[in-house]
């Protein structure tokens, strides 16, 4: 579709430079749309005709702000409702294009635009042009121009005339027709209009059919791949497949300066996790975050834009936090992410690699909980479950599930508390185990003093300066009540929650936390009795309390 006022010459070298433009960059996309000033290119493998489609959205703008905001805005919705009504419309060429002008000023006037493309009913056009028109204070709020583009339909002003008058038939006014020898004119330039365009379109459409064949015979589709990989949910993810060439693009061909994110042809940033093709996190882990976090919304979860699979490349897209990860930033606020995970989704479900790295800021500082790649799901009614593959991160991880496999709620609250921990004194659990030894580490530190009746000394020296003493006591109280041996005695997170949202509950006395060691560990620990199939804590040094753990063996 040509913009209404441009000349065949014009209309021609912008399609020409439009399609060269689109197959040399989308050659593997399945559709694809461009947006020239004069012109827009569209092709995709389903019938678009005489349908109004409204994404992909573009919005570009003039950065010079106007100077008395709300007035501009009236005026601007008037005028470009009132361009759109005629637009709708039709002229008597059948081109749905609509302009005004009027005055802002006695010095400055405002230019609208509106089209739809051809083969849209009134009704189509004038809903489609409401839905650009719509979204203009979300792309040009209050400034000196700018334009929403949609596939179907695209809206555009100005302060100054940025189309032409005279070389193109506006809409007559009824008084005044068009002379004889204007309308001989017009006919002219329609014959060689419709001679120019046709056959290049009628190019375009087999040039990219022929593509879209040899392409087929040389790789497996996507539906394929989609079903091999997902079984019946492949129907419901098909709508999230990107194509790799896409991402290519969006990266600059995953270049350094990229290595985390990218921005789309619909002009959206995003976060690019690509797993390599030798990464631990193989196929299984890809396909439970997958499957997992489209089910799962929540302001405190990062959320999923969609995925690529082709062959060896496993891609995932998360919308773009743009502050860095709680590595970088004080504790702020997750446990109402985790209590959504545990409790309050559809689904109940075990995070299992909780930390600091995994929680993402926005622009807001509102945290996000991401990567899923190790969740499990379990039934809303079952309390643990177990697996003899024991992945996570060293150090958050729960004694129970290093030791025995079995992952629970209390999991993630175990992780939770060594971030709190982590946040408060501005130290990282270093001192962690394996399934050989335990190391004294940040817990004991922190369980010492407040043994000691000094917990304040624990606390980061950065923040020594603004704070209050009962909110830190509060936050390390809790820390310390999450990292308890016993995942019996850990608190849930509708708990943690409680204790959040009010200062008259009286917490629990915390005991020492898991791993907090007087010697050094016997490596052996934990044995195994093999006509009850339970594990039995046999040695003391691993909690002064002495207590029995009976746990279920882990699930082969």
């Amino acid at each position: 579709m040509c913009r209404g006022d441009v000349s065949p010459q014009l209309c021609q070298q912008c399609v020409q430079n439009a399609t060269h433009r689109l197959s040399t960059e989308c050659s593997l996309s399945k559709q694809a749309v461009i947006w020239y000033d004069e012109c827009t290119l569209r092709y995709s493998n389903r019938s678009f005709f005489s349908t109004a489609d409204t994404r992909p959205r573009v919005g570009v703008l003039d950065i010079t702000n106007v100077s008395n905001q709300e007035s501009f805005m009236r005026l601007l919705f008037d005028t470009i409702n009132t361009t759109a009504d005629e637009a709708a419309r039709g002229n008597r060429e059948g081109n749905k294009y609509a302009t005004k002008q009027t005055n802002i000023t006695e010095l400055q006037s405002l230019y609208c635009q509106a089209q739809c493309t051809p083969d849209l009913s009134l009704q189509d056009c004038r809903g489609c042009l409401s839905g650009a028109i719509g979204d203009l204070p979300w792309c040009c709020q209050g400034k000196q121009g700018g334009r929403v583009l949609y596939p179907s339909c695209n809206v555009r002003f100005e302060f100054f005339q940025f189309y032409r008058v005279g070389d193109v038939a506006q809409s007559p006014s009824p008084g005044n027709p068009s002379p004889p020898a204007f309308k001989e004119k017009r006919k002219g330039q329609l014959r060689r209009m419709f001679v120019i365009i046709v056959p290049t379109i009628v190019s375009v459409t087999l040039f990219f059919l022929g593509y879209y064949l040899v392409k087929r015979k040389a790789k497996k589709s996507v539906k394929t791949i989609l079903k091999e990989n997902f079984g019946p949910e492949s129907v419901t993810l098909e709508p999230l497949q990107f194509d790799f060439a896409v991402i290519k693009k969006a990266t600059n061909n995953f270049s350094n300066e990229n290595r985390i994110g990218g921005i789309l042809l619909d002009g959206r940033q995003v976060a690019i996790k690509r797993l390599s093709t030798s990464s631990k996190q193989g196929a299984n882990e890809f396909k439970n975050e997958v499957l997992l976090i489209v089910k799962l919304q929540h302001r405190n979860l990062v959320a999923f834009i969609g995925f690529c699979l082709e062959e060896r490349d496993k891609i995932l897209i998360y919308e773009y936090v743009p502050n860095k990860s709680l590595d970088y930033f004080l504790f702020g606020g997750i446990a109402r992410g985790i209590l959504y995970l545990h409790e309050h989704s559809r689904l109940k479900v075990i995070h299992r690699d909780l930390k600091p790295s995994n929680v993402l800021l926005d622009e807001n500082m509102i945290p996000k909980i991401s990567d899923f790649g190790l969740a499990r799901i379990v039934e809303i009614n079952q309390d643990q479950g177990s697996t003899n593959r024991i992945v996570g991160t060293f150090g958050y991880m729960s004694p129970e599930y290093v030791m025995l496999g079995q992952f629970s709620e209390k999991s993630d609250v175990f992780s939770f508390g060594v971030m709190v921990l982590e946040i408060i004194t501005g130290k990282k659990n270093l001192g962690s185990y394996d399934l050989h030894h335990v190391v004294d580490g940040l817990l004991s530190y922190v369980w010492r003093q407040w043994s000691d009746q000094t917990p304040l000394s624990i606390l980061d020296p950065r923040i020594k300066e603004n704070y209050s003493e009962i909110e830190v006591i509060k936050w390390i109280q809790i820390g310390l009540l999450c990292v308890q041996q016993n995942p019996n005695d850990r608190p849930t997170m509708v708990a943690i929650a409680s204790y959040l949202s009010s200062y008259l509950i009286e917490l629990p006395s915390p005991q020492e936390p898991a791993f907090f060691l007087h010697r050094r560990s016997d490596p052996n620990a934990f044995v195994e009795e093999e006509n009850s199939k339970e594990f039995l804590h046999a040695s003391a040094s691993l909690s002064v309390n002495e207590m029995s753990i009976s746990q279920f063996l882990p699930r082969s």
